[in-house]
């Protein structure tokens, strides 16, 4: 069996490759627009060499996908680079012709969609999640839909940020009080549902949603890095008009360890956690029943990834020294006009004075 992986050489392809390589009849390929060559070739021939593609190219994706028994879509973004990489173009249109080379390949597809997919949303990344889903559904109605809540696992960009900014940050903020709802799911797990969803026919045409054993505030998730990174800072809740002030200028300069966007801000604003009024599939459907916990995870690489000994040997290394992530701070201030910093410092004074009535 040929499996071919696009979007392979990130985070969690690695993980799908080992999932499908415990076949020893199974080849994997992975896909993506620059494959790094030597992704995952230690683990012997049944890795093929990856493949060069364009997911907004109809025909490099048919190129790709070619011979294939099983292919997986797991291409999406969070930050477009127009006027080529939009929303639109990777995860909508993308997510097409996907699906078109899986049906003439008459190759079992699963599609890796997100918690909060929404052809309807006013955020242009969960309605291009949503569109994708529709492309798919029209095109290949036997593909296999997952919708993952946050991942988590040694190389995620989102607990490892968030351990970062904490050794960087006197306090770590949070907006409107911290209450929306997540529940991570560990790499391995989702990788395990992706095999069991691609490997037997009964998923076929399914949504399924994963999300982990347990389901955390925004707050408690930033507490949970905390602890588990053994790192102590205050939590400071802050309104939602301040992350969106704040994303209006972040969102335009280049990516970096600061960045957000007003729509992350939105996003956050909703809860992302599996809907089991609806009738999709979990994880528990998949005869996955004891998916891994974070607490009994992260630890292993949060405590491993010293911001400050940037040149001790980790478990993940570290991408910029303390000093290079200042200088990014001071640049970052530095392009900000004056009058945003000072509108900024005035609504966070507000909201202090406003804490500290409540308290009284």
């Amino acid at each position: 069996m040929k499996v071919v992986v696009i979007g392979g050489t990130g985070f969690i392809g690695k993980y799908v490759a080992k999932a499908f390589i415990r076949d020893p009849n199974t080849s994997i390929a992975l896909a993506a627009r620059n494959p790094k060559l030597d992704q995952l070739q230690n683990l012997g021939n049944q890795i093929l060499p990856p493949i060069k593609m364009d997911i907004t190219s109809p025909s490099e994706v048919t190129g790709a996908c070619k011979g294939a028994n099983t292919v997986i879509n797991l291409v999406g973004i969070m930050h477009e680079k127009p006027p080529k990489y939009t929303f639109k173009a990777v995860q909508h249109e993308g997510a097409r012709n996907v699906a078109i080379a899986a049906r003439e390949n008459d190759a079992a597809l699963v599609h890796v969609s997100a918690i909060g997919a929404d052809p309807k949303s006013d955020i242009p990344y969960a309605r291009t999640k949503g569109l994708g889903e529709s492309s798919v559904r029209q095109e290949y109605p036997s593909a296999a839909i997952i919708r993952p809540s946050l991942v988590f696992g040694p190389e995620d960009d989102f607990f490892n940020r968030f351990a970062k900014l904490a050794r960087l940050l006197p306090f770590m903020p949070v907006f409107g009080g911290g209450t929306t709802k997540f529940q991570p799911i560990y790499v391995w797990d989702l990788a395990d549902a992706i095999f069991k969803a691609a490997t037997d026919p009964k998923y076929r045409g399914k949504v399924i949603e994963a999300g982990g054993p347990t389901v955390y505030t925004y707050r408690e998730i930033i507490q949970l890095t905390l602890d588990q990174a053994g790192i102590k800072r205050p939590i400071v809740s802050m309104p939602w008009s301040v992350g969106l002030l704040q994303g209006f200028f972040l969102e335009k300069l280049p990516l970096n360890l600061f960045t957000i966007t007003r729509d992350q801000v939105k996003l956050l604003q909703k809860d992302n956690i599996v809907d089991t009024n609806s009738n999709v599939l979990t994880l528990k459907d998949l005869g996955i029943k004891s998916p891994r916990e974070a607490e009994k995870i992260l630890h292993q690489y949060l405590r491993n990834y010293d911001a400050v000994t940037p040149n001790k040997r980790t478990h993940r290394p570290v991408e910029k020294s303390v000093e290079d992530e200042i200088a990014e701070i001071e640049r970052i201030r530095r392009k900000t006009p004056k009058k945003a910093i000072e509108i900024e410092a005035e609504m966070l004074k507000k909201q202090k004075e406003h804490d500290a009535q409540t308290k009284k």
